[in-house]
């Protein structure tokens, strides 16, 4: 009779397990379910060019991946952007993810934007060869308006400066760049 009781503890255990490890993989098999009914396109290796209203180049977008879901929200997978100002490109943004969405904002109607999340860098080359990197962890991109915003913390480095703060507006059209709060800074004279 132990022997039995013996034999029976361990298959007890056993089945307890496999009950428990079925019912966790039919919920994680529910919750996929529930994600493919939200998406209705999916991506890898993309490479887009997107133009303005008179056909002239406004962003090229590259990403490791993409999802579209049925809200109209794109997420992407280390973005890469380059944007078009005259024709030339003297903006690129890179980070390790996004999300595409069209804000009902606007008098036009829906305004067109990105946000880059987590390791955020602007790089900019002017037309000098002067050179303006932003990096911040997350960042707004307004295309209509041509802007860059952040409520969060921000690194402003150019060849003779050095720019922290808390919040950025930069509007890309007037090359301006506003920080917004707790402001420091550093200056070097360039070396003669």
């Amino acid at each position: 009779m132990q022997r039995l009781s013996l034999l029976l503890i361990p298959a007890v255990i056993a089945i307890a397990l496999f009950l428990g490890f079925e019912s966790t993989n039919t919920r994680d098999e529910s919750d996929l379910e529930i994600t493919r009914l939200n998406y209705d396109a999916y991506s890898e290796g993309i490479n887009s060019v997107l133009y303005d209203e008179s056909g002239n180049i406004s962003y090229t977008l590259q990403a490791s991946r993409q999802v579209h879901f049925s809200n109209d929200v794109t997420e992407i997978e280390s973005p890469s952007i380059r944007l078009f100002q005259e024709g030339k490109s003297p903006w690129k943004l890179i980070a390790n993810s996004g999300r595409i969405s069209a804000s009902s904002a606007g008098p036009d109607g829906a305004r067109q934007l990105i946000d880059l999340i987590g390791n955020v860098e602007v790089h900019n080359l002017d037309e000098f060869g002067n050179s303006l990197v932003i990096s911040t962890e997350f960042l707004s991109i307004d295309l209509d308006s041509n802007s860059l915003e952040t409520e969060e913390a921000v690194k402003v480095v150019t060849d003779n400066t050095e720019q922290t703060s808390i919040g950025m507006y930069a509007d890309l059209n007037q090359k301006t760049i506003l920080l917004i709060k707790d402001i420091r800074g550093n200056y070097e004279p360039p070396q003669q």
